[in-house]
């Protein structure tokens, strides 16, 4: 086993990001929905990684009376509130991602990811005292600043019918709705490695164990 050393960033009470080192590395993992972002998450989990799902993060943030819960109510009405206040995240997609309301979308992220940014940056600067290997996850690299805080970035790709399949058999949603979904998911340009997903998951994760990253 050998210890390699990479840069990471310590966030300040400022959230002035200012570069150091130490024994961890953080992988950035992006890909359109259905690439299989989730399951290579799930491989390095089993490597002892600590896992950071932006979607799971802003999840978090949407609790009830938080300042991120009243910015998205106060921008799309107490209408997508379901059970004791919580946004109910059906009836939030179904007007994000309604092709006649393109704007939607937008607006949604222009509030939510200065949240998630800022979320996960505190995240790294509190998990780095323990040196673990740290994987972020985001199908929308550039909104929550991937490249801002992670050593290396991982694209994960599938091609497009393969990958709707899968989010069919997940989620259930039509091909229309899965379009608008992954309209503005931009696959990162010149990412550090790329990995096809389009076997089995015995083929993908032996493919993830030949990165070089700790992984074996």
């Amino acid at each position: 086993m050998y210890v390699v050393r990479f840069k990471v960033y310590i966030l300040p009470t400022t959230y002035n990001l200012q570069p150091t080192t130490y024994n961890l590395m953080i992988l950035g993992i992006t890909g359109i929905s259905g690439s299989g972002k989730h399951t290579a998450a799930d491989f390095l989990k089993q490597k002892k990684w600590v896992i950071l799902d932006a979607d799971r993060v802003a999840h978090y943030l949407y609790r009830p009376y938080t300042s991120l819960w009243k910015s998205v109510t106060d921008a799309f009405g107490e209408g997508i509130l379901g059970i004791s206040d919580k946004i109910d995240r059906q009836k939030l997609s179904e007007i994000v991602f309604n092709p006649d309301n393109p704007e939607a979308l937008a607006k949604l992220n222009k509030i939510t990811h200065p949240e998630i940014k800022r979320y996960l940056k505190n995240e790294i600067h509190h998990l780095h005292r323990r040196d673990p290997n740290i994987a972020i996850v985001a199908a929308l690299w550039e909104g929550v600043g991937l490249t801002e805080v992670c050593d290396k970035i991982l694209l994960v790709k599938a091609n497009k019918e393969l990958a709707y399949d899968r989010i069919k058999k997940r989620d259930g949603i039509s091909e229309s709705i899965y379009e608008m979904r992954t309209k503005n998911q931009i696959e990162m340009p010149n990412p550090d490695f790329t990995v096809e997903n389009e076997g089995n998951f015995q083929d993908f994760y032996k493919l993830l164990s030949q990165l070089p990253i700790g992984t074996k």
